[in-house]
């Protein structure tokens, strides 16, 4: 709707407070997908053929990404985040930002469907970095991060997707048939 991230400069010991509250936050596993990732900013924006080459590389260092493909109308980047149980993730790059997403369930499965927007909606405070939507007759989990965002920053963005979705999974389940 016309936000943007905003780019924060920080500096050395900065970062180093931010990486102890992710770990603290996060636990050893976050802390094992950015580790020796370059944190600074970037000069360049990502494109949707700079992106999908950086994480063919992080995937095969890592291992957590799955069957990346390149897809080139609409552009975008899908895989399968194996530390999820293969959930299907989807990117899509724009002027100004990294649009990632996974599908939650049809919506044609809901059972009840205002019992399941109202849980939609209160689940969003709890899901950092994360919202649901409808993508045609989809239910998906969705965000964002600046097109300027170093690469660590994505992949962090990825591993919160993969845990938002389980969690949304987990208590939206006995709402879907």
């Amino acid at each position: 709707m016309g936000m943007t991230i905003p780019r924060i400069y920080m500096t050395e010991a900065e970062q180093e407070l931010v990486r102890r509250f992710l770990r603290h936050v996060r636990g050893a596993h976050t802390d094992a997908l950015v580790a020796h990732m370059d944190f600074n900013a970037m000069n360049d924006k990502w494109t949707t053929q700079t992106l999908h080459d950086a994480l063919a590389s992080h995937a095969g260092e890592h291992r957590q990404l799955a069957d990346l493909r390149l897809h080139k109308a609409p552009p975008s980047v899908a895989f399968r985040l194996r530390d999820y149980g293969d959930q299907p993730v989807s990117i899509a790059v724009s002027e100004d930002e990294v649009h990632v997403s996974t599908p939650l369930c049809e919506q044609r499965s809901v059972q009840r469907p205002d019992a399941f927007n109202e849980a939609c909606l209160r689940l969003g405070p709890v899901m950092p970095l994360s919202n649901v939507g409808l993508v045609g007759n989809h239910y998906v989990l969705f965000g964002q991060i600046s097109s300027h965002a170093p690469l660590a920053n994505i992949v962090e963005e990825l591993d919160v997707l993969g845990q938002n979705a389980t969690l949304a999974m987990g208590e939206l389940s006995h709402l879907i048939g």
